[in-house]
């Protein structure tokens, strides 16, 4: 309740209590107490007002976040026609992105240009790749690469390894993107690899 408030209903107690006979002592001492009171009664009232308010809690400082050393896996949103798929689902085939060894996304390369392509990956699921997993094609600027390519070596589960595509830059200039994927002994993709690159 505002003070505001308070003023007009001590002076109408005072206008009775002194219609009543009181001397201006008593009356003055009345309107004090009723005033006491009244701050006493606005007082509780914030009191439970606050109590009932959640205080803020003290929020702890974000914590730095450590590098990033594998990617999450993706499917391109079109694979071409006969590519790869969606991938196997589960834990066995999971490829996780570690590096571009060679061509950074982005990077210049002439026209006509022959260049190797060049990831490191991880074995992040739980069978072995063998030889009879490949790097294949699925969508995208193929750029003259094969259309899949068995791995050179296995990859134990939690190993990591270099898998490279030979390619050649398109003869106009502009910017190119091609999916590849890995793909499980039964043909199956579980990951894929873009290499995006600028013809000037």
């Amino acid at each position: 309740m505002k003070r505001t408030l308070l003023i007009p209903i001590f002076l109408t107690a005072a206008l009775l209590l002194s219609a009543c006979g009181l001397s201006e002592a008593d009356l003055q001492a009345t309107v004090t107490q009723a005033v006491g009171d009244a701050v006493t009664t606005v007082h509780a009232q914030y009191t439970q007002v606050a109590l009932l308010t959640p205080s803020p809690t003290n929020t702890e400082p974000p914590t730095s976040t450590p590098d990033v050393t594998e990617t999450p896996l993706f499917t391109p949103t079109s694979p071409a026609a006969g590519g790869a798929g969606t991938g196997t689902g589960g834990t066995c085939d999971v490829m996780g992105f570690l590096a571009d060894v060679t061509v950074s996304d982005g990077e210049e390369i002439a026209a006509n240009t022959p260049f190797t392509k060049t990831w490191q990956v991880r074995n992040a699921g739980t069978c072995e790749w063998s030889t009879s997993y490949t790097l294949i094609y699925s969508s995208g600027d193929q750029m003259g690469g094969a259309s899949g390519q068995a791995l050179s070596v296995a990859v134990p589960s939690g190993g990591s390894t270099e898998i490279s595509v030979t390619l050649t830059a398109p003869a106009t200039a502009g910017d190119y993107t091609g999916w590849w994927a890995l793909a499980n002994a039964g043909g199956q993709a579980f990951g894929y690899l873009s290499v995006v690159i600028k013809v000037p």
